[in-house]
């Protein structure tokens, strides 16, 4: 996909409230023919589902999945705080979708600039740049557990940077995803992107960013998990 492709993929996404990895849904729970079935609860209870999921996708069927608001791009004078602050312009891609799409809050967590969409601490992008990391990066998404995506602004390439301060390796916190902005977006939009994920690779012993394989793994494992516990819920496993 060419930039051009990638940004009218995610305007079609906003222009549909169609663009959170996230959605609300009624409680309910899969009957046997793969319907979903409302479970009595009050009327401000919603279940947080993975967009796609067969339950986001079941309960879609019904009517029972909350519509995401519509968002609102960023003023002008945001983005260009944003980037004098930061010391470099955005990257072009960036820059159109927070001026002409939305001033965050579509994909994985994308962040705004000033009065957009903000991380767990109330704080946008800018809000999270510090004179401490490295000059030109700019935090482009919150994926929870004080765990983010930086995309490098002081370089044409804009590749993108995982950082992760659960790790405890202080200024190696931040590495190299291997990919650009837009494959990023890309892989959003397909589905594919992962969170950032620090791995110490087994041959050298040096921390890294995980490999897709790694990560392919690391989700089965957790999907493996996650069925033996509603096994177990379910009285069907020891």
């Amino acid at each position: 996909m060419h930039e051009e492709e990638v940004f009218q993929a995610i305007a079609d996404r906003v222009a549909a409230l169609d663009y959170s990895d996230e959605v609300f849904v009624r409680p309910g729970h899969l009957d046997a023919d793969g319907r979903w079935a409302l479970t009595p609860s009050a009327d401000d209870v919603r279940w947080l589902e993975e967009r796609g999921s067969q339950t986001h996708l079941a309960a879609k069927a019904v009517g029972a999945v909350d519509p995401l608001p519509p968002l609102e791009p960023a003023s002008a004078e945001a983005v260009a705080d944003a980037e004098r602050l930061l010391g470099h312009p955005l990257p072009p891609l960036l820059r159109r979708l927070y001026l002409e799409v939305a001033n965050g809050g579509f994909g994985p967590g994308v962040l705004g600039v000033a009065g957009g969409y903000t991380d767990d601490l109330e704080r946008t992008a800018v809000d999270r740049l510090d004179p401490r990391e490295p000059p030109g990066r700019f935090p482009v998404a919150y994926w929870g557990c004080a765990i983010y995506s930086y995309v490098d602004c002081s370089e044409p390439s804009a590749m993108m940077w995982g950082f992760d301060p659960n790790s405890g390796l202080a200024e190696r916190s931040f590495f190299p995803e291997g990919i650009s902005l837009t494959e990023w977006l890309i892989r959003w939009l397909r589905g594919r992107l992962r969170q950032p994920m620090l791995v110490q690779d087994p041959q050298t012993g040096a921390w890294r960013g995980a490999t897709d394989a790694e990560h392919e793994a690391q989700a089965l494992e957790v999907a493996e998990l996650a069925d033996r516990i509603k096994r177990r819920a379910g009285g069907r496993e020891p």
